[in-house]
């Protein structure tokens, strides 16, 4: 349950196994997800690289993120 008052972040140990690979964000007040590869991780940010695009995303904005199984 989430406390008032207590910020809560992204847990950085599940998000370090996605580095380098293609996973679908989930992101608020987006309807769907985003196909996107994971570059790096800092504090609470996640660098990551769409087709064209290098895009910087808060922890905090992040509701899913699906990791596709491999065929």
């Amino acid at each position: 349950m989430k406390k008032k008052g207590v910020k809560r972040t992204m847990p950085l140990e599940l998000l370090n196994d996605c580095i380098g690979k293609e996973v679908i964000i989930c992101v608020e007040g987006e309807l769907s997800g985003f196909k996107a590869n994971v570059i790096s991780i800092k504090d609470n940010w996640i660098k990551v690289e769409e087709k064209n695009n290098i895009r910087l995303i808060n922890g905090d904005m992040i509701t899913q993120i699906f990791i596709p199984k491999k065929k």
